[in-house]
């Protein structure tokens, strides 16, 4: 029994050997159209000639036929097969198939289109990626060669004014220079905070972990905003929880700009009351141990609206804030996206005209007390000491050869000054020197040039430590000085208490 749908899509008859049909065999697709006696021709007319020249015993097929029934065309396949008295001709209705091969051609061929389309948009990204990637590069090239620049000078601000407080000056000049330092200072902190960011931004920002102790990290960073504030009105609290881990793993360096950040902002916004530091653990294990600080003020305060925009880029509450403070608005921004890195967080509850409390959550991994130890017995080792020592200091910036002239003068040193690298060079291969400070950016030759030609120096010259005087100290400037020979880095600009402390640590 042939099921009803399949036999509306066929029909098998038998002809003669003229066309006439002798008998319908099976199927019903357009039964109508084929009856006995009829001729097939009425209804395939392109069957005339092929039948009469058909093979015998030799099936013959026909695909991709045309046949008109009831106005209607139909596409269909034949097959044909030659008999000792007749011939069979089985007709399949194909027109549903054909359309859907149709569909399926035209899918087909969109879909080319569309692959082609995408290939020739992610040759487009590509292009597109490798521009912005030039353009990140020159951006880090920009603000690396943009920060030697400002450091430069920002250095001899900052030397300058330390070198005038020093002097017996009268009132007004005193208030002059402390200013002068102010200024200096908050130009440091923006030079800072815009490469932090770049630094982020590429991805190129390493957290180190090293055995650290938060009670002595966050003692430090409130006394020094204690010695800051000069406001009697405003009282500075400190509170810390005395289960607190004392030897974890983190980031002495960023924890302590973290925290820098928070009591800075609190010290600039509050004009009386206080300001207070919790310190406080979530909790601990035999592993970790997760610490929340909390800084509360009594400060302005801010609305809602304000608290949720104050971690964005840019952002200052208020547009006097720039030129009555200082900053540039990056300073929240880089505390959470560092907070990011180290798996933390931080949220402010804020209430305009009573205060603001910044609570910050850092989990951290345990770390082994004899490590602190040994790590503090070898830095207090190295301390040493430089009077009567002979230092060669090259660099081109006049200057800033006043202020390290100055600050050594204190330290009672044989200080030899040259203002380039050809000049450093000449007196290297004569004179033997216990410590040599180049600058990284000279004329004729640079401090990194310099380095390279040690087999050129005074035999005792080429075991003498060489310290590199710079503005650029990303990780990667950093590495090539450390590959091609420097022992350490003082970062322009610099303090008289930084500069010598290095000096001695590397005497």
């Amino acid at each position: 029994m042939i099921p009803a749908k399949i036999e509306d899509v066929f029909i098998q008859v038998t002809t003669d050997f003229s066309g006439v049909i002798t008998n319908i065999v099976a199927g019903k697709f357009a039964e109508k159209a084929f009856q006995i006696h009829s001729s097939i021709f009425k209804t395939c007319p392109f069957l005339e000639g092929t039948l009469e020249a058909l093979e015998h015993q030799q099936q013959f097929t026909l695909e991709t036929m045309v046949i008109d029934f009831n106005s209607v065309e139909y596409n269909v396949d034949i097959e044909l097969f030659k008999e000792e008295q007749n011939i069979s001709v089985l007709i399949h209705n194909r027109t549903n198939v054909y359309k859907i091969v149709e569909q399926l051609n035209q899918n087909r061929n969109d879909i080319f289109f569309i692959k082609r389309e995408l290939a020739e948009k992610n040759e487009e990204l590509k292009k597109l990626r490798k521009i912005a990637d030039k353009a990140n590069e020159e951006k880090s090239r920009f603000l690396a060669m943009m920060s030697h620049e400002i450091r430069n000078p920002l250095n001899v601000i900052l030397g300058y004014s330390e070198m005038i407080s020093q002097e017996k000056i009268n009132d007004n000049v005193a208030q002059y220079a402390k200013l002068l330092a102010i200024s200096g200072n908050n130009l440091k902190v923006i030079v800072n905070d815009i490469l932090d960011l770049s630094r982020i931004e590429a991805g190129k920002l390493e957290l180190i972990h090293t055995v650290i102790n938060i009670n002595e990290i966050v003692t430090n960073c409130v006394e020094n905003y204690r010695l800051q504030n000069k406001n009697s009105a405003v009282e500075l609290l400190l509170n810390i929880e005395n289960k607190i881990p004392e030897n974890i793993l983190g980031d002495q360096v960023r924890i302590n700009q973290i925290l820098s950040n928070l009591l800075s902002n609190a010290v600039k916004f509050t004009q009386k009351g206080k300001i207070s530091v919790d310190v406080k653990m979530e909790y601990d294990n035999s592993d970790s141990t997760k610490i929340v600080f909390l800084v509360s003020d009594s400060g302005r305060g801010m609305t809602s609206l304000q608290a949720s925009k104050i971690f964005d880029e840019y952002q200052q509450n208020k547009k006097s804030d720039n030129r009555v403070f200082g900053g540039a608005g990056l300073g929240l921004s880089i505390v959470k996206r560092l907070l990011k890195e180290m798996k933390g967080s931080i949220s402010v509850k804020s209430t305009l005209n009573e205060g603001s409390v910044f609570k910050v959550e850092i989990p951290f991994l345990k770390g082994n007390s004899s490590k602190i130890i040994e790590s503090e017995i070898e830095e207090n080792s190295s301390i040493k000491s430089i009077v009567n020592k002979r230092i060669l200091v090259a660099d081109d910036d006049a200057l800033n050869q006043t202020i390290v002239a100055h600050i050594l003068a204190k330290e009672n040193v044989i200080l030899t000054q040259v203002k380039d690298g050809l000049e450093a060079l000449n007196i290297l291969k004569t004179t033997t020197f216990d410590l040599v400070l180049l600058d990284i950016h000279m004329p004729n030759i640079t401090g990194e040039q310099l380095m390279q030609q040690k087999n050129e120096f005074h035999q005792s010259n080429r075991v003498t430590p060489f310290l590199a005087l710079t503005a650029n100290t990303t990780k990667e400037d950093l590495e090539r000085y450390y590959h091609i020979g420097f022992v350490d880095v003082i970062s322009k600009p610099y303090t008289a208490v930084e500069f010598v402390e290095k000096m001695k640590k590397n005497i």
